[in-house]
C-alpha cells in the first residue's frame, strides 16, 4: 500500500501538524494570560491609587487614563494601516503599526483625560445644582 519512502514522510507530516497545533494553542493561551494580567494590573493599580489618595475620583481618573491608553494602541495601529491603504504614500513596512500604536496611545490618553474633565465638570454642576435646590434647615 505505502512504499517504504512514503510512510516516514507521512509520519513526519503528522508530527509537524501536531507540533504546529500545539504551538498555536500555547500561543493563544499566552495571549489570553497576558490580557488577564494586564486587566488585573489596570484594575488593581487604579484601586491602589484610590486607597493611597483616599479619593475615589483619583481611582476613576487613573482607570480611565489607563484604559484609554491601552485601547488607543490597537485603534491607532489599525487607523494607521487604513490611512496607509487609502493614501498609498506611506512606507510599506511594519513600522507603520508602531507609529500608529504610539499615536493611538497618545490619542487614547487625551480622550481619557477629556472624558475625565467632562465627568468632573458634570459632577460639580450636579452638586452645585443639588445644593441650590435643597431648602435650608
Amino acid at each position: 500500500m505505502f512504499g517504504s519512502m512514503e510512510l516516514p514522510g507521512l509520519i513526519m507530516l503528522l508530527v509537524m501538524l501536531v507540533l504546529i497545533g500545539a504551538g498555536i494553542a500555547v500561543g493563544l493561551f499566552a495571549c489570553v494570560l497576558a490580557v488577564v494580567l494586564v486587566t488585573l494590573g489596570v484594575v488593581s493599580s487604579s484601586v491602589a491609587l484610590g486607597f493611597f489618595t483616599k479619593r475615589p475620583a483619583t481611582a476613576v481618573r487613573a482607570f480611565l487614563l489607563q484604559c484609554g491608553t491601552l485601547a488607543g494602541i490597537p485603534a491607532g495601529a489599525v487607523t494607521a494601516w487604513i490611512a496607509r491603504a487609502i493614501m498609498e504614500k506611506a512606507d510599506a513596512s511594519w513600522m507603520i503599526a508602531v507609529y500608529g500604536g504610539i499615536t493611538g496611545a497618545f490619542a487614547g490618553a487625551l480622550l481619557a483625560l477629556l472624558l475625565d474633565f467632562i465627568f468632573r465638570r458634570t459632577h460639580a454642576w450636579i452638586e452645585a445644582r443639588a445644593k441650590r435646590d435643597t431648602p435650608p434647615d
